[in-house]
């Protein structure tokens, strides 16, 4: 197996007439010095997409934008060095071939997977677990799931093929255990061979132990051609379904891939882990504008959600999640048959958290659930990920100002109603006295429950739940106050009103002269 990769020539771009590339899927007008069309990228009903003869294209309707490659890509679903091919196959344009210098690391890894099929053939109880998880015969060939059972074999294999240990021990697949002794690196896991983005090559493994072995899944050292952060399960399989259906579905597990791709659903994938790269959400940007997530329905995978959102907003994605109403995996829901209904109702980012929201337990918990979504927000950059997320912002402002007086009111729910705060009230209650309160302002208040009761009032909110409580026990305390003791607290409050307006008029006399 030889890898070869090309080279684009200095004058590329300088060969490449991008108005008659696009009008190949673009109906163009010229509008003055530039071309103008309906946009291919989502439903464009007035022109908006822009072709500019210097090599660029622009749509003031999505934000889409960028050169000829990257227009290739987007309208193909192709990955970059296809999208170079088709534009140097239309414009004649010669391709400097280089041998790839990986190759033989290449080599190496297809070594190790055809070591690792072959012996999942002779391993009947592997086989059968696989079966008992629904996976049939053509998705284990197709995704070329193996086993490495606990000998040294495959060292001993490629070894005989002809590759030192120092290559091996690069790519991760042995190591010397305190003795010095040398191990392999996988042993009695189920082997899931990782493929570069266009499936031409194997740049790692990750095996799943069948003994449960700590960690469940071990994932290939990073390495020169392997770098976790930058690989996406499956989307080598994947890619021709997530442009045709315009959107991705990320799950987990590398089971749940397999699983509804076996169903029918082959536009899933999966990172390696719980999180997406900033890499991994701007490579999956230049196919799709959609992601659904599917993780599990577990405290873990709702966190994993939210901490994605981060990064899938920063890209332009536009992130949708499948909630369901089971606490069973991707792949048993897949194969149980009930996806449909699901992946037809996925939830908006602000239905996702007003899900959260009334779902949570308490009222710390609601409010640590504003401050990891205000958290989320604070990091998002990209202007259209703030679009998006900006119908949420006075969401949550709203509701946290809620739950803090629900938290105030905890607070002074024990304290005993003082003598101003039954004055207060008494004010309140009588309609001739009423009218004084609107001279007022809460700096006139000693008492903390006063100021908040006079607040209340003031925001026209004391018959709002949260307040009934205090309302409830001020109303039937048949705490008595005579004539005399609500006139007094009526003049110190006038003259604390006074004392602050001449404190104020003072501080601005002394301003001015500074």
């Amino acid at each position: 197996m030889k890898i070869i990769t090309k080279k684009i020539p200095t004058d590329f771009f300088e060969k490449v007439d991008i108005v008659e590339l696009v009008s190949e899927f673009v109906q163009l007008k010229r509008v003055g010095s530039q071309y103008r069309g309906l946009c291919p990228f989502h439903n464009d009903r007035n022109p908006s997409f822009y072709v500019s003869p210097i090599g660029v294209y622009h749509c003031f309707g999505c934000g889409e934008s960028g050169n000829a490659i990257k227009f290739i890509m987007k309208i193909k679903g192709c990955d970059y060095w296809e999208a170079v091919e088709y534009i140097a196959r239309k414009f004649n344009i010669k391709l400097e071939e280089i041998e790839d210098e990986n190759n033989d690391f290449y080599k190496l890894l297809e070594y190790a997977s055809e070591f690792y099929v072959n012996n999942l053939k002779k391993n009947e109880n592997v086989l059968n677990y696989l079966k008992s998880r629904n996976l049939d015969e053509r998705s284990i060939i197709k995704f070329k799931i193996g086993y490495a059972d606990e000998s040294n074999n495959v060292l001993k294999f490629l070894i005989d093929k002809g590759f030192g240990l120092d290559m091996i021990f690069k790519l991760g697949l042995a190591y010397k255990d305190f003795k010095g002794d040398i191990k392999p690196f996988f042993t009695n896991r189920i082997m899931f061979p990782i493929f570069s983005v266009n499936g031409n090559v194997i740049v790692g493994f990750s095996g799943r132990s069948l003994d449960n072995t700590e960690p469940k899944y071990k994932n290939s050292q990073d390495s020169k051609i392997f770098k976790k952060s930058q690989v996406i399960y499956g989307f080598n399989f994947a890619r021709s379904a997530i442009v045709k259906n315009k959107y991705a579905i990320i799950v987990e597990g590398f089971f749940d891939v397999i699983a509804l791709h076996q169903v029918g659903y082959e536009n899933t994938i999966s990172l390696m882990g719980t999180s997406i790269s900033e890499y991994q959400a701007k490579m999956l940007k230049k196919y799709i504008d959609k992601v659904y997530l599917f993780f599990d329905n577990d405290e873990s995978g709702k966190k994993a959600i939210i901490r994605n959102l981060v990064n899938i907003l920063n890209a332009g994605l536009i992130p949708y999640i499948v909630v369901t109403d089971t606490n069973k995996d991707p792949d048993e829901i897949a194969f149980e048959g009930g996806l449909d209904n699901y992946l037809r109702n996925p939830y908006n980012i602000n239905d996702y958290f007003m899900l959260l929201y009334n779902n949570a337990k308490g009222v710390e918990e609601r409010m640590m659930l504003i401050k990891n979504f205000r958290d989320v927000f604070s990091q998002v950059k990209l202007d259209i990920g703030n679009i998006i997320i900006d119908e949420l912002r006075p969401i949550l402002d709203e509701l946290d100002k809620k739950l803090k007086i629900k938290i105030a009111l905890k607070e002074i729910s024990n304290i005993q109603f003082n003598d101003e705060v039954y004055a207060l009230w008494n004010v309140y209650k009588n309609e001739e006295l009423r009218s004084i309160l609107d001279e007022l302002d809460e700096n006139v208040f000693y008492s903390q429950l006063a100021k908040y009761l006079y607040k209340a009032i003031k925001n026209g909110i004391l018959n709002d739940e949260e307040n009934l409580n205090i309302i409830s026990k001020l109303e039937f305390s048949n705490k008595e106050m005579s004539e005399h003791s609500i006139n007094e607290f009526i003049r110190k409050w006038r003259e604390r009103k006074a004392k602050n307006l001449r404190n104020l008029e003072e501080l601005i006399r002394l301003k001015r002269r500074l």
